[in-house]
């Protein structure tokens, strides 16, 4: 199953990557119906990203998704120097909405792309992770650039032995069931949501963590995820405001 959720808007289809703990919440948790573009049946743009009305089910109850991601406000930033207003985006209805959501996603491809470029040729990302988190960004002639270059060299990186690797599928997904854990559970503290995770997901756990699991995802969380595009902080966060 794809990563994330796809959204059916208009006649384009977006991919949001996100780990499964997170996307599911779309759909009651029954993560089968993920594999399905969810429709979208109106928008609008909100200070922080977007809102959509969803229809999971093919029809009634429809759902409100807020989308918001942590480079919006650098992305409003370009769209003020070129002279679109804050009061413009916020009036705007389903259809305008739809054309700033299609810019910022066509802006968010472009960035990623470098930084995925970045990180590949660190060695803490491959090319089939890229593809998995955002596969759009082969679409990008830069990207694709890179992609063609280091196949015709035979550099395709799989992840070098012994060295530390930034992103790790499984523990992403386990600090994402963290994160929601601690989102859900008013007055839960974030140690205990990590302990949580573990034990509800032991497949996940990596081999290297059987002395302290729950140790290890708190120091992962804080070493990295918390820092990085993946980050769920804000997330969090949102929970005591």
């Amino acid at each position: 199953m794809a990563r994330g959720f796809t959204l059916k808007l208009d006649a384009g289809l977006y991919t949001f990557g996100m780990p499964t703990a997170l996307a599911s919440q779309l759909v009651d948790d029954d993560e089968s119906r993920l594999a399905s573009p969810i429709s979208v049946k109106e928008m609008r743009v909100i200070p922080d990203g977007f809102l959509f009305v969803i229809d999971p089910n093919s029809g009634p109850p429809f759902y409100e998704l807020k989308y918001e991601p942590e480079d919006f406000a650098e992305f409003l930033k370009e769209l003020g120097q070129s002279g679109v207003s804050r009061s413009a985006l916020l009036s705007l209805d389903t259809v305008g909405a739809s054309s700033i959501f299609k810019t910022f996603y066509e802006w968010m491809n472009h960035k990623l792309a470098e930084l995925f470029e970045r990180d590949i040729k660190a060695g803490k990302l491959t090319f089939e992770e890229a593809r998995e988190l955002r596969k759009e960004v082969f679409d990008i002639p830069a990207f694709a650039d890179f992609f063609k270059a280091s196949w015709l060299a035979g550099d395709m990186p799989k992840g070098k032995k012994g060295k530390r690797r930034s992103f790790n599928r499984n523990v992403e997904e386990l600090y994402a069931f963290a994160s929601r854990i601690y989102r859900e559970n008013q007055g839960k503290s974030w140690e205990d949501a990590c302990g949580d995770a573990i034990e509800q997901n032991p497949g996940l756990v990596p081999a290297g963590w059987a002395a302290d699991p729950e140790g290890n995802l708190k120091r992962e969380a804080a070493r990295y995820w918390d820092k990085s595009e993946y980050s769920q902080l804000s997330y969090r966060k949102a929970r005591d405001i």
